[in-house]
């Protein structure tokens, strides 16, 4: 997988490889290389998410009526 791929890119694929193997759409050897790659693009989405969600800015009006940006926080139960 290119290392300048986008998210969008890389869920359009793994859409397009999930179709392909549930339609029975390649052989047994084929399903092996498209399940890997897939997998790979798995791993890089769940990764950009993360990233992304750190970035995440949150904007909370305080009691004077002024917007302060307070950073995203995410933790997982």
């Amino acid at each position: 997988m290119p290392k300048k791929k986008t998210f969008e890119q890389a869920l359009s694929r793994l859409e397009e490889i999930v179709s392909n193997i549930e339609n029975n759409q390649t052989t047994l050897e084929e399903s092996v290389k498209l399940y890997k790659e897939g997998i790979e693009l798995s791993v890089f989405c769940g990764k950009q998410l993360k990233k992304t969600e750190q970035e995440i800015i949150l904007l909370k009006e305080n009691a004077d009526k002024v917007f302060n940006e307070e950073t995203f926080d995410y933790t997982e139960e």
